[in-house]
């Protein structure tokens, strides 16, 4: 399929689970697990997830499933969605905006489509296998990361302060002179160094269904994303992403020394 009925696929998929939100009075009920406090689930998640698996199911079926919320539905197929039904749990359940939706195809190791959308912002991402594109309204805007930006004026980021959790990660932030911020934006992180709003997003202990879902956003806003290896083993859950080259290879050093 081209990329514009992925696209068509997705906004389908956002009526649904929409609709789903206004009918569910108890949608932040939560859903029976040990460690609720550290990583709550609410009955949002599991029918969020629920419709989306349906809808790829029906619409491409035999393809491969990895959700966050129920088990990996594994084929023989090349193909591989990845879901995150609701990326930002907590903020859901704070009433705070910046909770999304992710999903993304890959075929083998290629991205065919990223989506991260966010609904009570209104803004959505989309990523197919050249460009990044913003949607806010009616408008949609193709955007780039700040690639140009030098190392003296990086903004840095974390999402929360389970990164700094590391020791090498605490002792940098301890003594970085230049612009920093504790974000708590998840999903929200990506695409704004995706859209050049910052810089550099030093994360760690993210699900697999954290990053695939958001690799097409960064990599093709012309951002680099890794582990704290340089590499691609994600599934450790530690990613830095940096607008260039230069940029990333100097925290690289510094996650590695």
């Amino acid at each position: 399929m081209e990329n514009k009925n992925y696209y068509k696929f997705l906004i389908n998929i956002e009526k649904k689970v929409l609709k789903n939100f206004s009918k569910n009075k108890n949608q932040y009920q939560f859903n029976s697990k040990k460690n609720f406090q550290i990583d709550p689930v609410t009955k949002l998640d599991l029918k969020t997830e629920k419709i989306i698996r349906n809808e790829i199911k029906k619409n491409f079926p035999n393809t491969s499933i990895v959700g966050e919320e129920y088990d990996n539905e594994i084929s023989k197929s090349e193909y591989v969605w990845y879901i995150d039904p609701i990326d930002g749990t907590k903020s859901l359940i704070m009433g705070l905006p910046t909770w999304s939706i992710l999903i993304s195809l890959f075929k083998g190791k290629t991205s065919i489509f990223s989506y991260a959308y966010f609904p009570v912002i209104k803004e959505r991402y989309f990523a197919n296998q050249k460009k990044v594109f913003k949607f806010k309204g009616n408008k949609q805007y193709k955007i780039s990361c700040n690639s140009k930006v030098k190392l003296k004026d990086i903004k840095l980021t974390i999402n929360t302060l389970h990164s700094l959790r590391n020791r090498k990660v605490n002792d940098f932030i301890k003594n970085y002179k230049g612009f920093f911020k504790i974000t708590g934006v998840d999903a929200y992180n990506f695409c704004s160094i995706a859209g050049g709003k910052y810089d550099v997003l030093i994360e760690s202990g993210l699900k697999i269904v954290d990053i695939m879902p958001i690799l097409g956003i960064v990599e093709n806003s012309g951002a680099i994303i890794t582990d704290w290896n340089g590499g691609t083993n994600f599934e450790d859950g530690n990613v830095l992403v940096s607008p260039n080259r230069n940029v990333h290879d100097n925290f690289l050093k510094m996650l590695k020394s």
